[in-house]
């Protein structure tokens, strides 16, 4: 976990071990990724000294480091083991977009329930924005896949004055 502070500008930069979560799995097979993910972030606030989530504008920046980024017919060879493969780009920017902010707000309304892994984890509870109040707040993305022996990601956020 990198926390710095380049020309007047806030960043807070931390790293996941494992693959980033794709979109919309707060109830699906991706939980405990999403779990990683957010304990990552809550650690990662915590030690910024924040209380609470951003409420600015920020820019994201997503790094994706694994052994396949970009073998997407792994299916299709009969290899199905989902690890080999990392996943679409745009797949895993939105999972990351979504996760650091809250579940939907009206669970009734969009059929949202979580998976009952997030029982035990109240401190990053869905329901609780952890690095941004709302991912519409992120005004600027720059993501990239790239080579590496093992897989995880780093994520930065920066604020934007």
């Amino acid at each position: 976990m990198i926390f710095d502070k380049i020309f007047g500008k806030t960043k807070i930069v931390f790293k996941v071990n494992g693959k980033p979560p794709q979109k919309s799995e707060w109830g699906g097979k991706d939980a405990p990724l999403i779990i990683e993910l957010r304990k990552a972030a809550l650690k990662a606030r915590t030690k910024r000294g924040l209380c609470k989530c951003i409420v600015t504008p920020v820019k994201l920046k997503l790094d994706v480091y694994a052994p396949n980024i970009d073998d997407r017919d792994y299916k299709q060879t009969g290899d199905d083991d989902e690890k080999r493969y990392i996943g679409d780009l745009d797949s895993l920017i939105a999972g990351v977009c979504d996760y650091l902010s809250r579940a939907p707000e009206n669970p009734g309304k969009n059929k949202f329930v979580p998976n009952p892994l997030f029982d035990n984890e109240t401190e990053i509870d869905p329901i609780i924005p952890l690095i941004i109040k709302d991912d519409s707040q992120i005004k600027t993305i720059s993501a990239k896949k790239i080579i590496s022996k093992k897989t995880y990601y780093v994520v930065e956020v920066e604020l934007i004055s």
